[in-house]
């Protein structure tokens, strides 16, 4: 598990360049995408044999039966696993996002840092970011009459 967990902590750095300094660059965005697609599958390679264990835990939260999973190292990996994929989808959706709103780099670098170590928070400030500047409450473009 060691050796996961230090994957899970370190592959990542390269994939957050690319998102930070080449978003426009298919090949880049496609690396980044498959980068992805293999944290999914590791999750979910380690999720499917404890399915069993966890969905009830999930069905019906407690805080006592949790906290004791996620104590585990099964539970440690699996989180940090769940933590780094969520938050590279999210810096590839802010600079997605940036660049669909003609954002420059000193942007995409101010809201993708805070992302890369505190995942949602990150994203809370770009998206009041996004709210102010924009003047609207939108996660997506719609045209008039389109609603």
């Amino acid at each position: 598990m060691d050796a996961l967990f230090n994957f899970l902590s370190y592959a990542p750095g390269p994939f957050w360049l690319l998102i930070l300094f080449l978003p426009r660059n298919r090949k880049a965005m496609l690396a980044v995408d498959c980068f992805l697609i293999l944290l999914s599958a590791i999750f979910a390679f380690h999720t499917i044999p404890i399915l069993k264990e966890i969905t009830p835990l999930i069905a019906k939260p407690e805080f006592d039966p949790i906290y004791g999973f996620l104590s585990t190292e099964r539970g440690v990996v699996g989180s940090w696993n769940h933590m780094i994929l969520g938050d590279l989808w999210i810096g590839r959706w802010v600079a997605h996002d940036s660049l669909q709103s003609k954002r420059p780099l000193l942007v995409r670098c101010l809201f993708l840092t805070p992302i890369l170590f505190f995942g949602p928070f990150g994203l809370f400030c770009y998206l009041v970011f996004r709210i102010i500047s924009r003047r609207q409450i939108s996660l997506t473009k719609y045209s008039e009459g389109n609603v």
